[in-house]
């Protein structure tokens, strides 16, 4: 007999069950643009997915040292932690849609990594697909931001459907790797889930420093694991250590809020858990070849 977990009802062994869902699903950054020619973005990755679709024009995507060459059309999926730089080469200038996205679940993260689809270039089953998928959210569009309840719960439909499609894909690839066992991804992921807990209660303003304490060993101990274990595992299904997963989480909070204007980098500096500024701007540069202030201004001609 299955014990119902609501109201501790015995239901009879032939009861069918839908899976529960716990899922943390982010998706931000998404927006249509018009460039001139050699315009460009500085070299970056993400902790998330990048979809890029060519609507007008030619673009350049070089990615962990190869070049990707879209025309109108075609669109490049560029996996998360992957460094990656876009830029225009065709003279009229361009017209893209760009979206990053990203979704708590370690298996589907781990097997879209190594899923060797990177281009879906237009005319292809996949990118017709896709396609119908971001024209919506091209239309839905606008420079206002303001957004209805029911315009956001569209917008995430749509998502949802977007990885329908990708994992169906992943399901029809032939020779699919063998899964990672259950015990690998539910660590790996509580060992995530607890850094990004720390990490935000951080940017919230309880005034620990997002990196204080925070040791492997500790993280480990929680779960009852072997340090090499914890770390073996996480590297399996994140595709880096837990230390790397930090940096992208730091480096992506650092970017968000330095596109705001009204906040000073000092402010910034503190709220990511810096001594000073100095310190923050040498990390930053180490990061991303340039200086805080330096990608702030690039931003801005964006």
């Amino acid at each position: 007999m299955v014990k119902n977990i609501y109201n501790n009802i015995s239901w009879g062994d032939n009861v069918e069950w839908l899976p529960s869902i716990d899922w943390n699903v982010k998706f931000f950054g998404a927006h249509k643009q018009q460039v001139p020619y050699q315009w460009s973005v500085p070299s970056e990755k993400h902790i998330a997915f990048e979809l890029n679709l060519i609507l007008e024009g030619e673009q350049e995507t070089i990615m962990e040292g190869n070049s990707y060459r879209l025309q109108a059309g075609d669109m490049i999926l560029i996996p998360p932690g992957f460094k990656h730089v876009n830029r225009c080469v065709s003279e009229p200038g361009m017209l893209y849609f760009c979206a990053h996205f990203n979704v708590d679940d370690p298996s589907f993260r781990q097997e879209m990594i190594k899923h060797d689809r990177i281009l879906f270039l237009s005319g292809t089953s996949d990118n017709k697909q896709f396609r119908a998928i971001i024209n919506e959210w091209i239309i839905m569009s606008r420079s206002d931001g303001l957004y209805s309840s029911a315009e956001r719960f569209r917008l995430q439909a749509l998502l949802f459907e977007l990885f329908g499609l990708l994992a169906q894909m992943i399901a029809s690839k032939a020779g699919a790797k063998e899964p990672l066992a259950p015990a690998k991804v539910k660590y790996a992921k509580a060992i995530a889930e607890t850094m990004k807990s720390r990490f935000n209660s951080h940017l919230i303003g309880n005034g620990q420093q997002p990196t204080a304490n925070l040791k492997i060993e500790d993280l480990a101990a929680l779960l009852g694991i072997s340090p090499g274990y914890a770390l073996e595992v996480f590297q399996d299904v994140y595709g880096m250590s837990p230390r790397q997963y930090l940096s992208e989480l730091k480096l992506h909070e650092a970017k968000v809020l330095i596109r705001q204007p009204d906040l000073s980098l000092k402010e910034i500096s503190i709220r990511l858990g810096y001594a000073n500024l100095s310190h923050f701007s040498r990390q930053f540069k180490r990061w991303t070849g340039m200086s805080p202030l330096q990608f702030r201004k690039t931003w801005d001609k964006i």
